[in-house]
């Protein structure tokens, strides 16, 4: 490093003015640091400090992983609860917080961190010695900027005393496994538990068809409603554009004649969502694809928003190709996803 450098770090780090909370909060059992607010030319923003799990604890991708371990590895991946918070209410006044950044000190230029603790350190932060992060190390540390909703020419004077912190919406995953043979025209139920010890669970399995996307998105393109409604913003030649990228995305995952099996389903807990895989693609390796790739995701809705067995419908679209005259499909339900909703914690 040199001076240019150095000074350079300086004023991309320093913040115009800080105002100090210094308090540690836990949510759901992980301790979280609330450092205080800095406001900079872009923006009014909130510090806090997180313990992560080290770099090599986090699952890595290997070449040779079916796609059963490598999505077994990322439902295992830290979540962590800062990034979650969107209001602090600290000496009776609420701020709303719109997202951020997270970011693990060791992964990050270590003098970003260290003009950030000096600024802090000069306006009285101090972290106390029975604070968990006083002996943390750097590389077990992130640290979580989220952006104040509202601007201030003026940092708030602020007590240290956070009242109550609320959390946005999450969802937490779980592996289930659950081998199922999926019949068209048939039904059938699926019983699990999420947790050792917890309550059963049952899905219901209420209908399984088959979608043709290459089918489907044709006939989009060729609704006179929705060409005249696309037409407002794009020219003719730009229509056609989007059709033929459209068809082409779409074709070279699922080509003419092949399909999409879809499950229409209903749990006995409302806030799960279920994904079922086919059992072949769940097992296979993916292959590298040369060039630029997308992601295309394919949604479905029920008939009925209300089960036979009175719980919400979902509908499920198994994204693995096969030919649109198949009947039965060897697949797994293989996770549930809990959507957790939002909640104030009083700390």
């Amino acid at each position: 490093m040199n001076y240019v450098t150095f000074q350079s770090y300086m004023e991309a780090f320093r913040m115009e003015e800080v105002s100090i909370i210094g308090k540690d909060i836990f949510l759901d059992g992980a301790c979280i640091h609330v450092v205080g607010m800095g406001r900079k030319e872009e923006g009014t923003f909130l510090y806090l400090l997180e313990e992560q799990p080290l770099s090599e604890e986090n699952p890595v991708w290997k070449p040779d992983q079916t796609r059963r371990e490598s999505m077994s590895d990322s439902a295992d991946r830290y979540d962590g609860k800062a990034l979650h918070i969107n209001k602090v209410t600290t000496g009776g006044e609420t701020f709303a917080l719109q997202g951020g950044t997270g970011g693990n000190l060791a992964q990050m230029e270590y003098a970003e961190a260290y003009f950030f603790f000096q600024q802090m350190m000069e306006k009285g932060w101090r972290l106390s010695e029975e604070s968990p992060f006083y002996h943390l190390e750097w590389k077990c540390m992130g640290i979580v900027t989220l952006h104040l909703r509202d601007s201030y020419e003026k940092l708030p004077v602020l007590t240290g005393e956070i009242e109550r912190v609320t959390v946005g919406p999450t969802h937490k995953s779980y592996i289930i496994q659950k081998p199922v043979r999926l019949e068209r025209g048939k039904t059938g139920q699926l019983s699990f538990f999420l947790e050792e010890g917890g309550e059963e669970i049952v899905c219901y399995i209420n209908q399984v068809d088959m979608m043709e996307p290459l089918a489907e998105e044709r006939k989009r393109f060729a609704d006179p409603q929705y060409q005249e409604r696309a037409l407002q913003h794009v020219t003719a030649e730009e229509f056609e554009q989007m059709k033929k990228m459209a068809l082409e995305s779409i074709g070279a995952d699922c080509p003419e004649g092949m399909g999409y099996v879809t499950v229409e389903y209903e749990c006995t807990r409302e806030n799960l969502s279920a994904q079922f895989y086919a059992t072949r693609y769940l097992d296979s390796i993916p292959e590298p694809k040369n060039g630029a790739t997308a992601m295309l995701m394919m949604g479905g809705r029920p008939e009925q928003e209300t089960g036979p067995h009175g719980f919400r419908n979902r509908c499920a679209v198994i994204q693995y190709a096969v030919p649109v005259a198949t009947e039965a499909l060897d697949a797994e339900l293989f996770m549930m996803t809990e959507t957790i909703p939002e909640k104030e914690v009083a700390v």
